[in-house]
């Protein structure tokens, strides 16, 4: 038996107990117990944790990541002022209290480890919100499920019936006071579950709502079955007095009495003036009411670091780089540090520097793991996969996302993967296509949830983002995606979200040219005004422009339309600050620019030059382009058995125009064989019809040259998007 202060651990059955009492486990957070206790005040890494206990798995990062909280959590250890589990930025965690074994030799001891992971290998269970622990008994395999020791609980954001908007801030400040007290009792859902979980009848929910009567204000308060009224006299700083006589009233298991206080003071109702503004009324006005809480409190790191993120969202870079510049960390809370970070890492990527991101999400991470904050931890690892995702990393990408969605389930691709999946002129999300992570559809019924609960509580800003989101998912049929994106448009102009505004913009751009409505493309993106330092942004904004003039000139022959395309796409290629993925996709784009103008001796080069570089990046479902292009000229040029060899020698068929080719060319080389085999394989692809009754106005032919392949069947401009093809 091991024993380290009130507790004592028996590694032959997998027990803990503090005192007398038996505390529950899950098998992986014993076995994570039993390794620190063999390795008492050895700095262990992350990577040595998973070699042992996480030898495979998708989610084995953010298995670890739960495992260490729970543990923390059952042994009532605090990752801010540890007892137990101290964690070591950049290197791992540290078992740091003293351990006295009554019993076992370490030999003896790390048997029994190696025991517990054959036996426990298949017994993984990952937390959710409402988390279970596995009890395994040391005499048969048997699995008894028990409930947590901390019970989930929902804040409800508080229900505004003053008839007042202004007066809403006050239930931000009175959620935050609630929450410091109960944050240590109950496991707090983070609100951006709230939309799923709100109708869960197996989670707590703490509900409130405020009215006026007789010049006071009366709080209505639920819990469970229990109610409580208070009078408020005003809204003023009086929301920590009030949480303290919720909690009192409701009998929440908190003794205020003793509980830390929070560091609030009469400056802090502007602070969440800031707060409520930002997310119900626009940036502009969360700006001036947080340089009022900074000028009252020129230490307070959170409008600090809020300021900061608004400058740049405004598209003052100055202002932000040297806001985030001059705040100083050393007094920050381990969650303000995570939010920093995540912050700082945002600013990064909009400038298109990824690596600086990339360092700043590690951070983030680190910092967020120590608060034990979910939902922090969450968006560390999707900053990291936006990170991955553009450096082309595509193994840790998928680990990164895999992790966010372990600990937030759908809503980690739900706005994600929406806006990387697109077009032509984002590569897919995962790189090679056996990789792909992505989740639309799970992603749809979320949304729509979020869409509706964000329309009845008025947080405007949650709400542009899922009707953004939404309206980006391609699997939403196109008479529900307009409106979505239009209405996300209109609410972030009228608004002041500028950052979203241009967001929705450029995708509106994109939108319409995928629905060759190259005019309507037009008209929204030149409505940008695009700040040149935030590169990513303002490349994809310059490609869509060229995309424009290109579908005008493809579906109406405009030649002055053709010229500014080729003039746009020829600027890009000349410029230094595109990445290599835009890159390619403007020399394939050139090229087919090229195609339709007649001149197949400039397209040729730039199309395989294109195809080079898609395989030098791995990404293979944006190479397909290039190869049905290469086939589309072939067959041009009346060079049948060159278009074959290029498709029999492409594993991946299951693109609808490199079947289309391919049966055209086998057609014209009498290659029955292989025309069975490309038309049949076409046939089972959905939405292939139209793509058949081409074929058959060609069979239809006497001979078949390049005016009527021309003429008849779909050229490789004819789709931006190999999602068009799933689009009913």
């Amino acid at each position: 038996m091991l024993h380290f202060l009130q507790f004592r651990f028996d590694p032959n059955v997998s027990c803990l107990y503090r005192d007398a009492e038996q505390v529950p486990l899950r098998p992986r957070v014993a076995q994570l117990l039993a390794y620190f206790l063999a390795h008492p005040n050895q700095i262990v890494t992350r990577e040595t944790l998973l070699s042992t206990l996480w030898q495979h798995g998708e989610f084995r990062e953010a298995a670890l990541t739960q495992s260490i909280t729970e543990l923390r959590q059952a042994l009532k250890d605090n990752a801010q002022q540890p007892t137990f589990i101290k964690t070591i930025p950049q290197q791992g965690y540290q078992w740091i209290c003293p351990v006295e074994s009554r019993t076992f030799s370490t030999f003896k001891l790390t048997t029994t480890i190696k025991a517990m992971l054959v036996v426990g290998a298949g017994a993984v269970a990952l937390s959710g919100v409402a988390a279970s622990v596995y009890l395994v008994s040391s005499s048969a395999p048997v699995v008894t499920r028990i409930q947590a020791e901390q019970d989930s609980l929902i804040i409800v954001p508080m229900v505004n019936e003053t008839g007042v908007q202004a007066n809403a801030w006050w239930g931000y400040a009175l959620e935050a006071a609630l929450r410091q007290h109960l944050q240590s009792h109950y496991q707090l859902v983070p609100r951006s579950q709230y939309p799923e979980l709100a109708e869960n009848s197996a989670i707590n929910q703490l509900t409130l709502s405020l009215k006026p009567i007789q010049q006071r204000f009366l709080l209505s308060v639920t819990y469970g079955d229990k109610q409580s009224e208070i009078i408020v006299e005003q809204l003023d700083e009086s929301f920590e007095a009030i949480a303290t006589e919720v909690i009192a009233q409701l009998a929440l298991g908190v003794d205020t009495k003793t509980a830390k206080k929070s560091s609030l003071n009469l400056a802090m109702n502007d602070y969440y003036r800031g707060v409520q503004a930002l997310n119900e009324q626009g940036p502009q006005l969360a700006k001036a009411y947080f340089e009022a809480a900074v000028a009252q409190m020129p230490e307070h790191l959170e409008s600090q670091l809020e300021l900061a993120q608004i400058c740049w969202q405004l598209g003052d870079i100055d202002s932000a780089t040297r806001r985030f510049e001059q705040i100083s960390l050393s007094s920050a809370s381990i969650a303000t540090r995570a939010r920093y970070h995540l912050y700082y890492g945002e600013f990064f990527k909009a400038q298109g520097l990824h690596q600086q991101a990339l360092q700043q999400a590690q951070l983030a991470l680190d910092a967020a793991e120590q608060s034990q904050q979910v939902e922090l931890i969450a968006m560390a690892y999707q900053l990291k996969a936006d990170a991955f995702w553009v450096l082309q990393r595509w193994d840790e990408y998928q680990q990164a996302m895999s992790s966010a969605h372990v600990l937030i389930g759908s809503r980690s691709f739900a706005y994600s993967e929406a806006q990387r999946s697109f077009y032509l002129a984002n590569p897919p999300a995962a790189g090679p296509a056996e990789k792909t992570l992505l989740n639309l559809e799970k992603s749809k019924p979320v949304l729509a949830q979020a869409i509706a609960y964000y329309e009845q509580t008025e947080q405007t800003m949650n709400l542009i983002k899922a009707l953004f989101a939404y309206g980006q998912n391609y699997l939403v049929p196109v008479v529900e995606s307009e409106p979505s994106l239009l209405k996300a448009l209109a609410l972030a102009q009228k608004n002041g979200y500028r950052y979203l505004e241009k967001q929705i913009l450029t995708y509106l751009g994109f939108y319409y040219i995928q629905l060759h409505q190259g005019e309507k493309a037009l008209r929204y993106l030149k409505d940008i005004n695009g700040e040149p330092r935030f590169i990513p942004s303002y490349e994809q904004q310059q490609l869509l422009i060229g995309m424009a003039h290109m579908d005008i000139a493809l579906q109406t022959g405009d030649t002055d339309a053709m010229q500014s395309a080729i003039t746009q796409y020829q600027m890009l290629l000349e410029s230094d600050y595109i990445s290599s993925v835009t890159r390619a996709n403007v020399k394939l784009l050139l090229g087919w620019t090229w195609i339709k103008a007649g001149k197949l001796e400039l397209a040729e080069p730039l199309t395989i030059e294109a195809m080079q570089d898609y395989q030098t990046l791995q990404l293979q479902e944006v190479e397909t382009y290039a190869l049905y292009t290469q086939m589309y000229i072939h067959l041009l040029r009346n060079e049948p058995q060159q278009a074959l060899e290029i498709i029999t020698a492409h594993q991946h068929t299951n693109s609808h125009l490199l079947l289309l080719y391919g049966v055209v060319a086998a057609d014209m080389l009498k290659e029955e064989a292989l025309q069975k085999r490309f038309s049949d394989k076409l046939a089972g692809l959905e939405n292939s019809q139209l793509l058949q009754q081409q074929l058959l106005q060609i069979r239809q032919q006497s001979s078949i040259d390049k005016h009527f392949i021309a003429e008849l069947i779909d050229a490789p401009y004819s789709v931006y998007c190999q999602s068009k093809w799933t689009i009913n």
